[in-house]
């Protein structure tokens, strides 16, 4: 039988988008005390599905108590993409409406929940991240200039997304960050189009943050899985693990 979250959640409508938050049990408990707080893409999918084993890791000690912020999209190809790009399939464009979407989240929705919940204003405590074009836009948004996130989580970040290796090589972060990155090594390999380089755009992504972020090995994470393909079952096993690495218990 499934353990009962001992934290709860909560979802409401913010400019006309749904976001899902969850409030750790220790926010109920410790009413004077601001929390951590990671920021994803797709909604409460990533969190609400590993929630057993971030409590679990809480009450070990293994990591600090976090809220989780699902911010929703209905227009994900447009939301999560920096620029245009053709389509790969029939009717599956991409907008590139990355600016305007990180626009909303950078200086309306993170306002709105700092105000609205006991969320850190530190931003060494704040982590944005997601998966596929969520983790593409969550890279993309590493290099804006607003001190808003110190933290970020990749995982199977859409790297193979067109010019976005050449992006990476030639801006630069003007901070110090922590990363947990993850891809699967069976990604793409079947695919004929730009998707085909999703493990080798991965590796390089990589590389490129730890020639760009000073002392790497402590701020940056990357793991791979052998097996992993690009499905929930593979994204689900590692989020955890980002968790862990940013958020460790003191």
């Amino acid at each position: 039988m499934m353990k009962m979250m001992s934290g709860e959640l909560t979802t409401f409508e913010h400019m006309g988008r749904q976001i899902t938050v969850y409030l750790p049990k220790a926010y109920q408990l410790f009413t004077e005390r601001s929390f951590s707080a990671v920021f994803l893409q797709d909604g409460d999918f990533l969190f609400k599905e590993a929630i057993a084993d971030i409590e679990r890791d809480v009450e070990e000690g293994i990591t600090e108590p976090v809220i989780f912020v699902g911010i929703d999209s209905q227009l994900r190809n447009d939301e999560y993409t920096p620029w245009e790009m053709p389509a790969l399939f029939k009717d599956w464009s991409f907008g590139g409406k990355g600016d305007d979407y990180l626009d909303y989240v950078y200086n309306e929705l993170v306002p709105y929940m700092k105000s609205s919940f006991r969320i850190s204003h530190e931003p060494k405590k704040l982590a944005l991240g997601g998966v596929s074009l969520g983790g593409l836009i969550s890279l993309y948004a590493m290099y804006k200039s607003e001190p808003i996130f110190e933290n970020f989580i990749f995982i199977s970040a859409s790297v193979w997304f067109k010019d976005f290796i050449h992006y990476m090589e030639n801006s630069r972060l003007d901070r110090e960050y922590r990363v947990y990155m993850y891809v699967g090594e069976q990604e793409g390999i079947h695919k004929t189009n730009e998707q085909k380089d999703m493990v080798p755009n991965s590796k390089r992504a990589c590389d490129i943050l730890k020639e760009k972020m000073g002392g790497a090995d402590q701020h940056l994470k990357f793991e791979t899985d052998p097996l992993g393909t690009h499905n929930d079952t593979f994204f689900l096993q590692y989020f955890p693990n980002s968790i862990r690495f940013l958020f460790p218990a003191k």
